[in-house]
């Protein structure tokens, strides 16, 4: 017999022991190989990414524009590309228009290129057409950009506890809004508009002898023919005359909570006078009347009439009156009864 101890037994040889050591160094040398590589090429694109804002900058120059993005630099290495400026600014002095604020920073993820966000550090100066001097100053601005061509495809834009004053020393604030979010979509030629904000408050002397109370609204918007409006060069209502479109959502609250919500159909012919089929809905149509009666006293009569047609109006899930109005040319009625006009845009 064959004692077990006795029996060969398979024993490493150098070969053996070799291959996965070779094969380690392969994986290893080839890990640093890509590293390299992909070093490379994000200082090339940041490079590139630099050279492309002084190029951009210089052409607006030569437009009269005088765009600032002071100290502009790449960053984000290694999972983002983006641009850092310590300061930015935009002044057009032939529409004497000027904006300057803080320090700007920006990033794309490398595995989502198209999108872009961003932070801008307040405060900020405005001088705007038709408007005292402004300074503004928040807690927090972001955007969010997915970038197609020839337009961005989305915009978003978020701040919160945001003021805007006068720029004279000490000057009260004109406005104070807690949070908003500003919204753009765009799908050839259609283009949705989406706002909310939440308790903005306006100086009394904002609209000249009215008070205004704290509001919170929101509003989602579709234009039929939305890209048009970005070839014009007004910056005021006067834009939507020829557009038509739904109003998916506009919503108007106080703060005990009374608002008003209005959906519908709508065209702007070119006067600026407005049609369309409106459902307008309200919550606690008293409390409503009274603070709309405080800001506008002389639309008593108009909210009056309508408090008298609520009585008879349909009610929603909730038990809100809602009421469907017809607007043809500016001119409101109720079924037959009239109840104002609405001013051309």
């Amino acid at each position: 017999m064959i004692d077990s101890d006795s029996r060969t037994m398979p024993s490493s040889t150098p070969e053996t022991v070799r291959k996965p050591r070779r094969l380690l160094k392969f994986l290893i040398g080839g890990l640093v190989v890509l590293g390299v590589i992909y070093t490379a090429g994000w200082y090339y694109l940041a490079r590139e990414l630099e050279a492309r804002v002084a190029t951009n900058i210089a052409a607006f120059k030569e437009r009269g524009i005088d765009a600032t993005c002071e100290n502009a630099r790449a960053s984000g290495f290694p999972l983002r590309v983006g641009l850092d400026c310590d300061k930015v600014g935009w002044a057009d002095k032939a529409k004497n228009l000027s904006v300057t604020a803080g320090s700007f920073r920006s990033a794309a993820q490398l595995y989502d290129p198209m999108r872009i966000n961003s932070v801008i550090e307040g405060p900020a100066a405005l001088d705007l057409p038709g408007f005292i001097p402004l300074d503004a100053k928040w807690e927090g601005l972001t955007s969010s950009i997915r970038l197609d061509r020839p337009l961005p495809k989305e915009i978003t834009i978020d701040g919160k506890n945001v003021v805007v004053s006068g720029r004279d020393p000490g000057a009260a604030p004109i406005a104070v809004v807690g949070s908003g979010q500003l919204d753009f979509r765009a799908n050839d030629p259609q283009m949705d508009v989406s706002l909310s904000f939440n308790k903005l408050k306006l100086a009394d002397n904002v609209v000249p002898n009215r008070s205004l109370p704290e509001l919170t609204g929101a509003a989602d918007i579709g234009l039929a023919n939305g890209f048009a409006l970005l070839g014009k060069t007004e910056r005021n209502l006067t834009v939507l005359r020829g557009q038509s479109g739904t109003l998916r959502k506009v919503d108007l609250s106080f703060e005990d909570g009374s608002g008003v919500g209005i959906t519908g159909p709508f065209s702007v012919a070119e006067d600026g006078r407005i049609t369309g089929e409106f459902r307008v809905t309200l919550r606690n149509p008293e409390g409503f009347a009274k603070a709309v009666q405080d800001i506008v006293p002389e639309a008593g009569n108009t909210i009056s009439t309508v408090l008298q047609a609520l009585a008879f109006a349909p009610r929603d899930a909730n038990g809100a009156p809602t009421l469907p109005i017809s607007v043809k040319n500016g001119k409101m009625s109720v079924g037959f009864i009239n109840i104002g006009r609405l001013p051309a845009l």
